[in-house]
């Protein structure tokens, strides 16, 4: 009797997905989610149980995918550029700006930071934290990963997003693309929607005002 297992790498549970009875196990149009540890076990009712463990690991070209193609945030702020990588045998990863004189790959630096969190034993996510963004950092950044069989790459356009107070309340208006972890801005620029509509109230009023008030001196 054979029994297909897979390893939640991060629970470290062993979990049962399928029983085939036989002497033979045949995996017919092998796909990478196939990939795991199968157990031939054999049992005649007497103990012990004589069990084998087989592994089964499937070889492919990397999958690459940024998980948003187009960022933007504004200057002085923190942004991640998340890359999602699939790659059997194991694959060399990397991010390098595009338009760079020199596309070497981006090192771990005051100003970058590279982290990679996998999923199971062939995908993995691999985030790039570029911190207190300046113009020269705006750009195109490529997420990369080559293994044996080949190598794929999947772009991310960061642009710059701006960001202008308006009015005694310092409430910024925003356009762009997402903005994500811009983590400088100061906690009112997060004003909630009715505090943003009592700004622009209030700076309606006053234009009335003072319009009244030049009307009423030219009448008089």
């Amino acid at each position: 009797m054979w029994f297909s297992t897979l390893l939640a790498a991060q629970q470290l549970l062993t979990l049962i997905v399928e029983i085939h009875k036989g002497e033979s196990l045949e995996l017919a149009h092998v796909q990478r989610t196939d990939m795991g540890a199968y157990y031939c076990i054999a049992s005649n009712g007497v103990p012990p149980t004589v069990s084998r463990r087989y592994h089964v690991q499937v070889h492919f070209i990397p999958q690459v995918k940024a998980a948003l193609q187009l960022v933007g945030a504004p200057l002085r702020s923190d942004v991640e550029l998340q890359c999602y990588i699939e790659a059997s045998p194991k694959a060399m990863n990397s991010w390098y700006r595009e338009d760079a004189l020199v596309s070497d790959k981006l090192l771990e630096n005051p100003k970058f930071r590279i982290v990679e969190r996998s999923v199971n034993e062939y995908s993995l996510w691999m985030n790039l934290t570029i911190k207190s963004l300046a113009f020269g950092d705006f750009g195109t950044y490529v997420c990369a990963s080559v293994n044996a069989l080949g190598k794929m790459e999947s772009q991310v356009s960061l642009h710059k997003i701006d960001v202008n107070l308006n009015g005694p309340g310092d409430v910024p208006l925003v356009s762009g693309a997402a903005w994500q972890r811009a983590r400088n801005l100061p906690a009112r620029a997060r004003a909630s929607p009715s505090h943003y509509i009592t700004q622009h109230l209030a700076q309606i009023h006053a234009i009335l005002l003072t319009t009244l008030r030049y009307m009423y001196n030219d009448f008089t």
